[in-house]
């Protein structure tokens, strides 16, 4: 019932708990009194799509699991050979989820993986951003002024009105995300350039 359901050899194995060789002979047995047994299994099969949860995929999300709970934190793609695969796999899951192709099964066994959608580069270059809008508010509450990047005082100054002058280029040609635009509208009202 289960190989006609699509599922394969090695997941019904690792189902019942038992030896893959066991499981093949009991299908091959079975494929000498039921015709179509084996077709039947292929269409299923199909129709689980690319993205189905195979035994191989169980294991990598329970080894991503393990790691978070003995190490405290994701997999890094610096570690060793294992953790490096382990990292690789995990990017894979988030470039799926991304391209909004992950089915739901696999997004509720992932969910528990705490960051696991999130990408690290993303979110250190948020980070970032948000220091330097810290440092923007600072900048105004001390001088009841905007930076400037001509003729600035500073070169902290000078560091800040640059990127005070590039969220006005984002901004202008619409490329600057809206929860920062509204983070600079509400923190420091009057920020923007009149252009």
């Amino acid at each position: 019932m289960m190989f006609t359901a699509g599922l394969t050899a090695s997941e019904i194995a690792d189902l019942c708990k038992q030896n893959i060789a066991t499981v093949h002979l009991h299908l091959k047995n079975r494929e000498k009194y039921d015709d179509g047994f084996y077709s039947k299994h292929l269409e299923a099969l199909k129709a689980r799509g690319p993205h189905r949860i195979s035994t191989k995929w169980r294991k990598r999300v329970k080894q991503a699991h393990d790691f978070y709970l003995t190490r405290g934190h994701l997999p890094l793609h610096s570690g060793n050979s294992s953790e490096h695969s382990l990292a690789e796999w995990i990017a894979e899951q988030r470039r799926l989820y991304a391209r909004n192709e992950l089915p739901l099964a696999k997004l509720v066994l992932l969910e528990p993986l705490p960051g696991w959608h999130v990408n690290a580069r993303i979110q250190e270059r948020e980070m970032l951003w948000l220091n330097k809008l810290k440092l923007f508010i600072d900048f105004v509450a001390i001088e009841h002024r905007m930076p400037r990047y001509r003729t600035y005082a500073t070169p902290e100054e000078h560091v800040l009105g640059v990127w005070v002058h590039n969220q006005h280029q984002r901004r202008t040609e619409n490329r600057l995300e809206l929860w920062k635009l509204e983070a600079l509208n509400e923190e420091v009202p009057g920020w923007r350039s009149r252009a």
